[in-house]
């Protein structure tokens, strides 16, 4: 207790609790709080007052409030608006329940006076309602009553000094009323909370009203600092919006750039900020540095615009300039072309234009006083920077790849259209090995054109593989082409090889020329364009895998042919010889049943091609195919019809006879001659081998096509086939001579064996006609039969090997 003769202060710091020891009744703790308004706390720290005295509240079944009797009818000594912060706030906190349990409120008036108790209760309740109507609640407690929570009691102490005994006397009669059975007892049999948990609950309770930052009320002087330091910095920031200088800084930023903005903008504002603070200095420095932040915030927010919009515009110069130069070091004879290629210029410039910016920054844009370094926006110019090189390289990229392509074009077209004309065997490889070629040199040009520009290992790949890609793509789009005009290169390819010999000079169709033989290869020849264009073959590599016997084994190529063939063969039967005829298949089924004996595919019955899984590589169908050979062959078939033709005209004309005048002439001319030559038999049999010699030496010079080319060209042609075909002639007749000879031999040796079986069969028969005479004639016939058998297996070898030698000599000459 306060001891007065030691002077007056604080007594209880803190809150202290402890069980009665003179309440035996019942157990009663009481809590002892710090007082209110207490001089060593001072008048900024009023926290922990309102936190302990809604502790109180929130914890205690009675709470006593000590007021001074002087003190009734006092806004602020009676504790008014302490009262009014811990009711609000616990209605927000704890939310209690209404009419559940009531915390007994217990005002002890404190050196009661005259006034009756009575008056006193009657200010103190009307001051509790109108505190209580006055409060923010919570939506669920509008409308709710003070006495909803709490039950109010009143209780009056004499003073301590000038009637200690009576003071006694009250504070007895006050602790009575703590007994349970006491008649106005203060004890209220409601919800009792166990002991073991008292200790967790008040901990708890006191948790959540630390934490709790309604009941952190400023002090008087701080709220004061508050108002003021705001209205001087509106004060402030309103001068500083109407300044003329800031107003025309703003304007000249709006049209472009402004030399030494930065210095500018930073005089106006540190001339704002030094007015705020020569009018805000003798306020709270905490909220005197807290309003100043806020007014370099917001005059940071009010230039910040200006300030972009000024960054802007050196940027767009800076990059204007750097454009400008770079496309200047990319000129012939520019720093690209001197060395180190784009990627060195574009270093450069860049570097140049980073370095302008940092000084233009410096002298222009800095705003002293302000975060604003430059280091944003030298990292947004450099940005865009790199994106305006990556952009100027791209294009440059593309500009090589479309010239690459262009000259990959002009590579490829020609080969490949040179290649599709023939369409021959193994014409895939090749096109893929022109394919291969023409992307090797326009990969190669195009590395060269990009050389400096940085490319890596993987780019220049891809840009290779587009390349190979590009090329395959325009080979097979030629292809795709060709394959709709298939019937017409048929037809050239025909005529190509049926109209022209080997030496590519057109076919006068003599007596020689065999036009079936010629016709059924020129049928292939055409055969092979229809099989090449079937199918979309792949490269080489791929088609290994898939087929390890490449072209050889292509069964696309082995059916067409097929078909060709047996359309040829049964298209040439009817002009062959009966021999020739029978050694051809007749029909299209035998054709395709001899393919089936080998293992080819049946195209007469096919639907799909064999080992194609990719639809799109199939640029004719197995329908398509016989579609379109039917209409070729039927204009072969006239081809061949109009050669056969001509060929049999060639040979009448050139067996035509002399006119009946010119032999008239010859006889009347040339009787006497004629008659020399019959009546000389030895130059009869020279005249007749010179003639025999000519008419072979005629035949085994072609002279009638080699003079088809030209007089001069047949001439010299000619000269130069002289002794080899007289030596040829020559040694034809020796041989025909050497078998006649031989013929005539054996033919003596067996006429002297039958002449012998004659003989001696007539001595025979004579015996037997002697003895019996008819069975004789019997048994000379039987022998003859016998001689004739005997005779023909020895002269059938004889001739059959000089007709054979004979066939082959002629092919020979052919």
């Amino acid at each position: 207790m306060m001891d007065a003769m030691e002077g007056r202060g604080q007594t209880t710091k803190g809150i202290w609790m402890s069980k009665s020891p003179k309440v035996a009744d019942t157990t009663v703790l009481v809590m002892d709080l710090e007082g209110s308004d207490g001089r060593e706390r001072g008048e900024d720290d009023t926290n922990f007052e309102r936190q302990s005295a809604l502790f109180a509240l929130a914890v205690a079944d009675v709470l006593l409030v000590n007021v001074w009797c002087h003190d009734i009818g006092r806004e602020h000594g009676s504790g008014k608006p302490l009262l009014k912060t811990i009711f609000q706030v616990n209605l927000k906190l704890f939310a209690p329940e209404p009419d559940r349990k009531k915390t007994v409120l217990l005002f002890v008036i404190r050196d009661k006076t005259k006034t009756p108790l009575a008056k006193l209760t009657e200010v103190l309740e009307a001051d509790l309602d109108r505190m209580w109507d006055s409060i923010a609640k919570p939506a669920a407690y509008t409308g709710s009553r003070m006495t909803d929570f709490f039950e109010v009691q009143y209780a009056a102490l004499s003073h301590f000094e000038e009637r200690y005994e009576d003071f006694q006397a009250d504070a007895v009669h006050l602790r009575r009323r703590f007994a349970p059975d006491a008649e106005d007892t203060l004890v209220r049999g409601d919800e009792k909370l166990p002991g073991d948990a008292f200790a967790l609950s008040i901990h708890n309770i006191w948790d959540v009203i630390r934490s709790q930052k309604d009941l952190n009320l400023p002090a008087h002087k701080v709220m004061v600092a508050n108002i003021r330091c705001q209205e001087i910095m509106e004060d402030q920031l309103r001068a500083f919006a109407g300044d003329q200088a800031w107003a025309g800084l703003q304007e000249a930023g709006g049209l472009g750039a402004v030399e030494g903005f930065g210095a500018q903008a930073a005089g106006l504002m540190d001339s704002c900020v030094k007015g705020y603070e020569a009018e805000a200095m003798y306020f709270d420095a905490h909220v005197r540095e807290a309003k100043h932040e806020e007014l370099t915030k917001r005059l940071l927010a009010a230039v910040q615009p200006v300030y972009q919009a000024q960054v802007a515009a050196q940027t767009a110069a800076v990059l204007t300039s750097f454009e400008k130069e770079l496309k200047l070091a990319l000129l012939p004879g520019g720093a690209a072309s001197s060395g180190g290629g784009f990627v060195a210029a574009a270093a450069a410039c860049r570097a140049a234009a980073v370095k302008d910016f940092a000084a233009a920054f410096k002298k222009h844009l800095h705003i002293q006083g302000t975060p604003w370094d430059g280091a944003a926006e030298a990292a947004a110019l450099e940005a865009a920077l790199d994106g305006h090189i990556g952009k100027v390289r791209s294009e440059h990229v593309a500009a090589a790849v479309a010239r690459a392509e262009k000259h990959l074009a002009s590579l490829l077209s020609a080969p490949v259209i040179a290649l599709l004309e023939v369409c021959g065997p193994g014409m895939w490889p090749k096109l893929y090995g022109v394919c291969r070629d023409a992307a090797a040199a326009a990969d190669k040009q195009l590395l060269a054109g990009l050389a400096g520009y940085g490319l890596g290992a993987e780019e220049a790949a891809a840009l290779s593989e587009g390349l190979r890609a590009r090329a395959r793509a325009s080979m097979e789009g030629h292809v795709r082409e060709a394959a709709l005009t298939r019937l017409s290169r048929m037809k050239d390819r025909f005529q190509e090889v049926f109209s022209q010999d080997e030496s590519r000079a057109p076919r006068m169709w003599g007596a020689r020329d065999d036009i079936p033989a010629i016709a059924t290869a020129a049928r292939l020849a055409a055969a092979n364009v229809l099989a090449q264009l079937a199918v979309l073959r792949p490269p080489p590599g791929e088609a290994a895998k898939a087929q390890p016997g490449g072209e050889q084994g292509d069964a696309i190529e082995a059916a067409v042919l097929q078909l060709a063939r047996t359309s040829s063969s049964a298209d040439a039967t009817p002009s062959t010889d009966a021999s020739s005829s029978s050694a051809l298949p007749t029909d299209a089924s035998s054709a395709a049943a001899a393919s089936n004996h080998h293992g080819a595919l049946d195209l007469l019955s096919a639907a799909a091609w064999p080992g194609v899984s990719d639809e799109s590589r199939v640029l004719l169908a197995p329908h398509d195919v016989r579609t379109s050979w039917r209409e070729f062959m039927s204009y072969s078939n006239v081809a061949v019809q109009q050669a056969l033709s001509a060929q049999q005209a060639n040979r009448l004309a050139n067996n035509r006879l002399p006119p009946l005048w010119a032999i008239a002439a010859m006889l009347a001319l040339g009787w006497n001659e004629a008659m020399a030559l019959l009546f000389n038999p030895l130059l009869l049999l020279v005249v007749g081998v010179l003639v025999l010699f000519l008419r072979s030496l005629y035949v085994e010079l072609d002279v009638e096509r080699e003079l088809a080319r030209g007089a001069l060209p047949g001439a010299i042609s000619l000269s130069h086939k002289v002794l080899p075909a007289c030596k040829s002639v020559l040694r034809k007749t020796t041989e025909s001579v050497q078998q006649i000879l031989h013929s005539i031999q054996e033919g003596q040796g067996q006429g002297a064996g039958e002449g012998r079986a004659a003989a001696y069969t007539v001595d025979g028969a004579s015996s037997s006609g002697a003895a019996g005479g008819t069975p004789g004639r019997g048994k000379f016939t039987e022998l003859t039969r016998r001689g004739a058998a005997a005779a023909a297996p020895s002269a059938a070898p004889s001739s059959q090997p000089e007709f054979t030698d004979l066939q082959a000599e002629g092919k020979k000459a052919q």
